[in-house]
């Protein structure tokens, strides 16, 4: 498939999102992750990466309804829904960037097999609108680039920028 958005470069996006984090999070302690956010009533480090694993779980959903129900409509969670449902003030942030991490290579081996017209089935977001398989591969990856400035705004104060 030759396009300028295609398959092989959302791949290699998935794939860097979550050394990226990784590398965000080194010398973080729980602590920290929990105190510091990105404003008076931003999220907190900790919240960010679970977010980031929930919705991680959301993309490869979408991804396998498209590959199993012609043009299916995918479930939209209210992110205050995932808060709660995530208990996200109790977790670990070293197991729910673990978890991220799992939940993305599971993601890419679904991914790496798929023909090109796989990459192009199509599905409908109730409020953004149509989306291939390869839109949502790539608003997974945009995904890791929104959160990742944002917890290099919350770490602002102790990495001295």
């Amino acid at each position: 498939m030759r396009q300028l958005v295609n398959p092989a470069k959302a791949l290699r996006t998935l794939r860097k999102g979550p050394a990226i984090l990784e590398a965000l999070l080194a010398g973080v302690t729980q602590e920290q992750a929990m105190s510091l956010s990105d404003g008076g009533d931003g999220w907190s480090v900790l919240y960010i990466v679970c977010h980031m694993r929930d919705v991680e779980a959301i993309f490869a959903q979408r991804a396998r309804d498209l590959l199993d129900h012609p043009s299916p409509t995918f479930q939209v969670t209210p992110n205050e829904e995932l808060i709660a449902r995530g208990n996200y003030v109790a977790q670990d942030l070293r197991a729910a960037l673990a978890s991220y991490k799992a939940q993305r290579a599971a993601f890419i081996a679904m991914l790496e097999p798929l023909s090109d017209g796989q990459w192009l089935l199509a599905g409908t977001h109730p409020e953004q609108g149509p989306a291939t398989l390869l839109d949502v591969a790539i608003n997974s990856g945009l995904h890791d680039v929104d959160h990742q400035e944002q917890i290099i705004r919350c770490l602002a104060p102790i990495r001295g920028a």
